[in-house]
């Protein structure tokens, strides 16, 4: 009996070393996170409006001679453009030698003759959205971003490029080349309801969010052949001479309605 009960004890221990190893390996499960959402309030937040770079250019004769040009020839009405100049439809949108003047100067671009000098991309420049939220709780809590209303950025860019088709398709192009993807003048952000983005905010601390588009920035040359306007045969005549303006193009939008390329900054003060 002795014996038997050695055993025994022997068997209730192996046992109860057993159910301690096992309730020891159970693993342990973190607790949801049951931080409460603050109620952030959306706006547009501050447009992007960039400054537009001032002419800066020469004129070149028949013979190569340059002359520096401290004024900007271009009037935004003496621009020619596929073949038409601009700003010279009458008040019914008929096109009249009446709407062209004698010895004033007009400018056609010259074809792919844009030359991109130096430029750069900013993945954070245009302000489409910004929330912003108290946390009063006591306790960390949620800020969420969600693009709650459809936004449009607009690019800034000098006069000819905004003007011309033919340059505006070299500038956009160039962009596109140099950093990727596809740039446009004007690009609409959709709305949605869905949680882009989401920060802890501290209590008693303000949280934000920012959301913005990318864009692309072009600084370049581009070249234009000069014509005067005479009324006695309705044409055009070249004067034989070239303006260059070197400080031509701006900033674009990335051309894309998404709000998956959208970037965002956040903190809390």
């Amino acid at each position: 009996m002795k014996k038997g009960n050695s055993m025994f004890k022997k068997t209730c221990s192996l046992l109860a070393i057993s159910v301690l190893t096992f309730s020891l390996s159970v693993p342990t499960f973190a607790a949801k996170d049951n931080s409460p959402e603050l109620k952030g309030t959306w706006s547009r937040g501050e447009v992007t409006q960039d400054p537009i770079a001032t002419f800066k250019g020469y004129k070149t004769d028949e013979a190569g001679n340059k002359t520096v040009l401290d004024v900007s020839p271009f009037t935004g009405n003496n621009i020619i453009s596929s073949a038409t100049a601009k700003g010279m439809k009458g008040a019914n949108g008929e096109v009249g030698t009446y709407n062209y003047w004698d010895g004033v100067y007009y400018y056609e671009y010259i074809p792919n003759s844009y030359v991109m000098d130096y430029g750069f991309k900013d993945d954070y420049h245009y302000n489409v959205g910004h929330t912003q939220a108290y946390n009063g709780t006591g306790g960390t809590a949620k800020l969420s971003y969600s693009q709650a209303s459809a936004v449009t950025s607009q690019w800034s860019v000098t006069a000819q490029v905004s003007s011309t088709a033919e340059i505006k398709a070299n500038y956009l192009q160039k962009l596109g080349l140099t950093f990727g993807g596809s740039y446009t003048s004007s690009n609409t952000t959709t709305s949605t309801s869905t949680i882009l983005y989401q920060i802890d905010v501290s209590p008693g601390k303000t949280g934000y969010i920012d959301a913005a588009l990318p864009g692309a920035y072009s600084n370049g040359t581009a070249s234009y052949k000069e014509y005067l306007y005479f009324s006695a045969t309705g044409t055009f005549t070249s004067t034989g001479n070239t303006v260059t303006n070197s400080n031509e193009g701006g900033w674009s939008p990335l051309a894309n309605s998404s709000t998956s390329v959208l970037n965002f900054t956040s903190g809390e003060y």
